[in-house]
């Protein structure tokens, strides 16, 4: 019970958490403070204050603003199906049905977001509330606390250190360029074995190189999310870091891609499924060095350290696998080479980190 608790406040508890819960307890605070104070008939419904000073706190700015007012769209949409069901007479049976059937329809609509749930809710509380009073008290009252509840929460949000997640998302990079390391290093190992290979989970990381890959692009939208019209992201540099990111991501997905690619040719080379393919022994020595070097640029990009360095060297082993391969007699060649989907994948996967690496020197990142 103890460990389970430990993993999950491991990975759900973090600063950035922490300091929403703690935005959050604050907003629900003062919107119950200035509930009672609101004018007219808005003071007898002080409990919508907190909902609405809830439902607009979201990790980034923009995502509360935007889950702010879809909430309140939903709202005044749903009010507008109750008050025209009431300006036709006394609420029965049929008209809440017809009428929470409406919302329900209506908050079909894409464009509501976190607002949906909101529409038929609020349509069967007027009719429910206002069609039993005879008045339209509660509709005025339960807009105009939500209405203040959620400005409650976007000023609250706004005041206090607005997050800026680019951090997050350079680490879930540096993360994935980690897995691609270990997958040609581990895969340049196996070649070298005795096969079959004892090492042979490298084969089966499919799943996990893609998964990577989306963890890097969810990673890298909540950061420009967590940009857009931010205060604190006005007064720091973060602009450029969310532009890389999506660069990084695009060379990351291609090179992804192609690694995925060679381990399931390696895979069929070594097992025989799902392809009945051959590598001859002649070119895994090759193969494995010139893995070994492109696995080094991946590593200098991650350390920042002698990237030429390690991008020239990876091209004399690619060179030199292929003057291996090129040199073995055609009528020893096998009916499916994997030799030559292999060094293709390796030459795009270079040509991928040459753009990407040139674009760094130069400056010139995509916007």
């Amino acid at each position: 019970m103890v460990s389970v608790f430990r993993v999950w406040a491991k990975s759900t508890v973090n600063g950035q958490r922490v300091l929403l819960s703690i935005k959050a307890a604050l907003a629900v605070g003062i919107a119950w403070f200035l509930a009672p104070h609101m004018p007219g008939v808005a003071d007898k419904y002080p409990y919508y204050a907190p909902l609405g000073a809830l439902v607009s706190m979201y990790p980034t700015f923009i995502g509360s603003v935007r889950t702010g007012f879809q909430t309140l769209l939903g709202l005044l949409l749903g009010i507008g199906v109750g008050g025209g069901v009431l300006l036709l007479g006394h609420p029965n049976i049929v008209t809440i049905s017809l009428a929470v059937g409406l919302g329900v329809l209506l908050a079909g609509s894409p464009r509501l977001g976190a607002g949906r749930e909101y529409v038929p809710v609020a349509t069967l509380l007027v009719l429910i509330i206002d069609g039993q009073s005879g008045v339209d008290a509660f509709s005025v009252g339960y807009a105009v606390q939500m209405g203040m509840g959620v400005l409650v929460g976007l000023a609250v949000n706004v005041a206090i250190f607005p997050p800026l997640t680019h951090g997050a998302a350079l680490a879930q990079i540096s993360r994935g360029r980690e897995v691609l390391i270990r997958q040609l290093q581990d895969m340049a190992k196996a070649l070298v074995e005795q096969w079959p290979p004892e090492h042979e989970e490298w084969a089966a990381r499919g799943y996990a190189l893609e998964d990577s890959v989306s963890e890097i692009r969810g990673a890298v939208h909540e950061a420009r999310e967590s940009h857009r019209a931010n205060p604190r992201g006005l007064l720091r540099a973060t602009h450029r870091v969310v532009s890389e990111g999506y660069n990084d991501l695009a060379v990351l997905e291609v090179i992804t891609f192609h690694i995925r690619d060679l381990s399931e040719v390696l895979a069929a080379a070594i097992w025989g499924t799902p392809l009945d393919v051959a590598l001859d022994t002649e070119l895994c020595g090759p193969l494995s060095n010139c893995m070994e070097a492109t696995a080094g640029v991946l590593l200098a990009w991650e350390e920042n350290t002698k990237v030429q360095d390690a991008f020239e060297a990876a091209q004399r082993r690619l060179a030199n696998f292929t003057t291996v391969l090129a040199a073995r007699e055609s009528n020893d060649v096998p009916s499916l080479e994997p030799g030559v989907a292999i060094a293709l994948d390796i030459q795009r996967i270079l040509a991928a980190l040459q753009q990407r690496l040139l674009a760094s020197e130069t400056g010139l990142i995509p916007e």
